[in-house]
């Protein structure tokens, strides 16, 4: 027993002999000269993006819908499928860091000799064998395999929590939009009750003749009222129809078939931030995980230049054969059997290829080099969202007590319109047009609401925000 434990062990004692280093080069983070500061003034002592989103979507039916969606979207199952496939290459890549174990069984029959006048001689033989076989890594092309298939794996995590948070943001702007919609549509149900009671009124008018027989108001005025009523008609059915369509969109997000949507708190109820404090730049670094995953796929693609490298370099493989031989099957493990053995190392390096070995290298460099222009891309994209959400929201908060206050200003206009029209001072056009300025006025102050709403959740969501950022892990493997 302790001969063939000694056997079996050869092959890893002369691995651990042989072992150099991994060819190629070590990964080094890039130098990133990230901003110290935002561009847009703002609050950096604490990130927006610290507060989980469960605590910054206050809205109970906004919360459960997007639970709905982190358990049954399918892209976010898609990208959980993907980490599986990761993890199965990652572990099929690092099992050619340890010997291969096998065993086989054969019997052979034969017939020699059988040449007249000699009679020939039939003979069989059974054999057993155990076997060992291991490419001793010297120049490191396995290891830096591993290597990429780790980062590999790492980027798909990350990916997959990039997902999570796009998600959890196009469900809540999708929410808003919702509502936005809603109130829209309620503006112009209320517009349409009142023009069609405009338009009663000057029919009734119109119908009612004064003593030189014609009527209070002309026929034009008449026409213009019903221009008005049909156009507020034309816009409940066209918000009517953004309405479903973004219900089925939600649900979509949700992973379910179109349907209603339940609704919460009105859009003017929504919670958002007093002050939108964006943190330090430096932490959207460590944050963000699609930075994250565009740093391992960098790692990845650094290590497969080691392995390309390595190729140049002959491999070493043992492989041992120890077992039984026996004539015959019940005598195959007795005490008499025979015994077999069989120690076999080689070496095999390219001689001419054709280039092959210097194409693969030049294929290796070139994809570490554009992972490193995509890893410095994704960076300033990261820095250019953060930037666009800042000013937004500053703009829109600006815009918005603006076009608050012109809905309050119109309100008043279509008052003074409708008493001088009463008067008989004003003109029937008047009246009209203070009720369309009103209209168009109630419509843009809740759009650029909804808006806002977005641009806190797009913050949110490039500042990384919704789940604790755990730092890139380079020790253990998973």
């Amino acid at each position: 027993m302790k001969s063939i434990r000694a056997f079996l062990l050869m092959p890893c004692a002369a691995a651990a002999l042989l072992a150099g280093c991994a060819m190629g080069p070590s990964y080094q983070r890039p130098e990133i000269a990230a901003p110290s500061n935002w561009r847009t003034p703002g609050t950096d002592a604490a990130s927006l993006a610290n507060t989980e989103w469960w605590g910054y979507y206050r809205d109970p039916v906004l919360t459960n819908l997007i639970a709905t969606a982190l358990t049954n979207n399918y892209d976010l199952r898609i990208a959980a499928a993907r980490i599986e496939e990761a993890r199965g290459g990652y572990r099929a890549q690092r099992s050619f860091l340890l010997p291969s174990i096998g065993g086989s069984a054969n019997w052979t029959r034969a017939r020699a000799g059988d040449i007249p006048p000699s009679p020939g001689v039939t003979g069989g033989q059974f054999d057993a064998f155990g076997l060992l076989s291991y490419e001793v890594d010297l120049w490191g092309r396995i290891r830096r395999l591993t290597e990429s298939a780790r980062a590999q794996l790492l980027a798909t995590e990350e990916a997959r929590k990039t997902v999570q948070i796009g998600l959890v943001s196009s469900v809540a702007t999708t929410y808003f939009n919702l509502r936005s919609l809603d109130r829209q549509l309620e503006i112009a149900r209320d517009t349409y009750a009142s023009r069609t009671n405009a338009l009663e009124l000057t029919s009734i008018k119109f119908n009612a003749e004064n003593g030189l027989g014609f009527g209070i108001v002309s026929e034009l005025d008449v026409r213009q009222a019903e221009t008005q009523v049909h156009t507020t008609r034309s816009t409940i059915a066209g918000l009517e129809r953004a309405i479903a369509i973004t219900e089925n969109a939600l649900r979509f997000l949700l992973g379910q078939y179109p349907g209603a949507v339940p609704r919460g708190e009105t859009l003017t109820a929504q919670w958002q931030p007093a002050e939108i404090p964006a943190g330090l730049p430096s932490e959207l670094l460590l944050r963000r995980p699609d930075l994250r995953a565009a740093e391992q796929q960098l790692i990845a693609a650094n290590a497969d230049i080691g392995a390309a490298r390595a190729a140049y370099f002959p491999t070493v493989s043992l492989t041992a054969a120890l077992g039984v031989q026996s004539v015959q099957l019940d005598d195959l493990f007795s005490a008499g059997t025979s015994r077999a053995w069989k120690l076999a190392p080689q070496i095999a390096g390219p001689i001419f290829n054709g280039g092959r070995i210097r194409a693969g290298v030049q294929v290796a460099k070139a994809r570490q080099k554009a992972a490193l222009a995509f890893y410095e891309q994704a960076i300033q994209n990261a820095f250019r969202e953060v930037e666009d959400a800042l000013v937004s929201i500053t703009k829109l908060r600006e815009e918005l007590a603006s076009e608050e206050a012109n809905v309050k200003v119109e309100q008043r206009r279509l008052e003074l319109s409708q008493l001088r029209y009463d008067e008989g001072i004003a003109s029937f056009s008047d009246v009209l047009d203070a009720q369309r300025f009103q209209f168009s006025a109630e419509l843009t102050a809740v759009q650029t609401r909804n808006n806002l709403l977005a641009a806190v959740a797009q913050l949110y969501k490039a500042l990384g925000g919704g789940w604790t950022t755990s730092p890139v892990r380079t020790g253990k493997t998973p």
